[in-house]
């Protein structure tokens, strides 16, 4: 009988020495001694990478769509576009139900359109700039109203991820830039200021209120900013060197431009970063020399809405739409007022049966503080129409944005070449004074602005008649 034990691939022979024998039996108890096993590792790596790109390549959120829900041009210059997004059915997003109620809120500013009256029934614009990149969908606005003063236009802003499906804040567009709010104001007001200030000039003019009030992100994931501040005096109580405005600007790749937020000469957004729309947006058939589809809706005054003689003779008062001019009057720019009212029935002339003047004041009247007027009663119409009033409040202001407290400067940059310091009339007030009149014969509406010392101190509306 052979008693040699077969030789395998899978085993080894038992050495005859003792010494070796111990070894071999020591190493199999102690346990193998292997390399990981390099096929294990790499299907537990890609099983690995299999999980992340599980996670990556989840689905976007559902994209929404614009629906131009409110697009409107009249011929009295209200320009309104303000859109809504849509979801496809039975998609929710909170992102977009949040942007949309941002958007009713800025409808709503528009609603009483219809039954706004006087100047500010004039230039209401919300101009919608869509922008929409691989990423991003920003929604843009140019807003500007009626304005009785140098105010700036202003930017109202919502930007949608459409990867994350959220809407992105301002810290996570600064952020992009590299910047906090404090530290892109600082950018802004050290590059303007000097450009503000030559060299040689004799007075300091300063960067005042500046505001971060809108942002966009481009393409390349680098945000565009809108901001707006005032350009005056470092200090308006000791030096008056200019007359102060309000400006837009716009920062870019850390360059800031000025727009021209009053002739509106260029589009906010360039045109080839601009959605295309159908029908067109403002952007699109203004810039092009065209009008809207459609054309301008045209619109009619109200009844009850006082017609000036000389739209730059009446005066508005802050937080009332209605002008009060010469041929006219309004009692609701007072209703918290309570005047004393002295009535002349024999006052001359006088045209019809029970018409009568009177003299209408509020705390001394307008050389004393407050407001006067001469005003005349049509009895047969049961309505007065104002002759004269003169105001030393400040809350009152003329079309053209001055009011008491105004430098001779001011007024006369508000209007150029149409005020004479002629005197006139030999007027009951033999002041230092300027004054406006569109009529050579020297009737009608006139316009006067008192100074003491440089300042306006009162302004008076007279109509002259034949």
């Amino acid at each position: 009988m052979n008693k040699k034990m077969p030789r395998t691939p899978f085993s080894t022979g038992l050495s005859k020495s003792a010494r070796e024998t111990e070894i071999r039996i020591r190493n199999i108890f102690s346990g193998p001694k292997k390399r990981p096993p390099f096929l294990l590792m790499v299907l537990i790596a890609a099983l690995i990478l299999l999980c992340g790109n599980l996670v990556a390549f989840r689905p976007l959120p559902a994209e929404p769509v614009l629906v131009m829900e409110t697009q409107y041009y009249d011929d009295h210059g209200n320009y309104l576009e303000i859109p809504a997004l849509a979801l496809p059915a039975g998609e929710e997003n909170e992102a977009v139900e949040a942007i949309n109620e941002a958007l009713n809120g800025l409808r709503k500013e528009y609603a009483p359109l219809d039954s706004w009256t006087g100047g500010s029934a004039w230039d209401n614009k919300c101009l919608f700039y869509p922008s929409t990149t691989d990423r991003y969908l920003n929604l843009l606005f140019f807003q500007d109203y009626f304005k009785t003063d140098l105010n700036t236009g202003h930017v109202f802003s919502l930007v949608y991820d459409k990867k994350e499906g959220s809407v992105v804040s301002s810290e996570d567009a600064l952020a992009r830039a590299g910047l906090n709010e404090k530290a892109l104001l600082d950018q802004v007001t050290e590059q303007l200021e000097p450009e503000m200030n030559p060299e040689g000039q004799d007075y300091r003019i300063a960067l005042h209120n500046l505001t971060l009030e809108g942002f966009r992100i481009k393409a390349d994931g680098q945000p565009v900013f809108y901001l707006t501040g005032r350009v005056d005096d470092v200090d308006d109580a000791v030096m008056d060197a200019v007359s102060g405005a309000d400006q837009l600007y716009i920062w870019e790749d850390r360059a800031v431009t000025v727009y021209d937020q009053y002739g509106l000469s260029v589009p906010l957004v360039p045109a080839d970063e601009t959605d295309r729309l159908d029908p067109p947006l403002w952007n699109q058939w203004y810039f092009a020399g065209g009008s809207p589809e459609g054309g301008f809706t045209q619109r009619t005054e109200p009844l009850d809405t006082p017609q000036l003689s000389d739209p730059e003779v009446c005066l508005y008062r802050d937080g009332y739409p209605t002008p009060i001019g010469l041929g006219s009057w309004v009692d609701a720019m007072f209703p918290d007022f309570e005047p004393e009212v002295s009535i002349f029935m024999e006052g001359d002339p006088i045209y019809q049966p029970g018409d009568y003047w009177d003299n209408w004041s509020v705390d001394g009247g307008g050389d004393a503080g407050g407001v006067s007027a001469l005003r005349y009663y049509n009895a047969a119409e049961g309505s007065y129409s104002c002759k004269r009033l003169e105001t030393s409040r400040t809350d009152m202001v003329t079309p053209q944005g001055i009011r008491v407290g105004a430098t001779r400067e001011e007024v006369l940059a508000a209007y150029p070449g149409l005020l004479s310091d002629e005197k006139d009339w030999n007027w009951a007030y033999p002041d230092d004074y300027l004054w406006y009149c569109d009529n050579e014969t020297g009737f009608g509406p006139h316009l006067y602005f008192f100074f003491a010392n440089d300042v306006v101190y009162m302004i008076q509306m007279v109509d002259f008649f034949d």
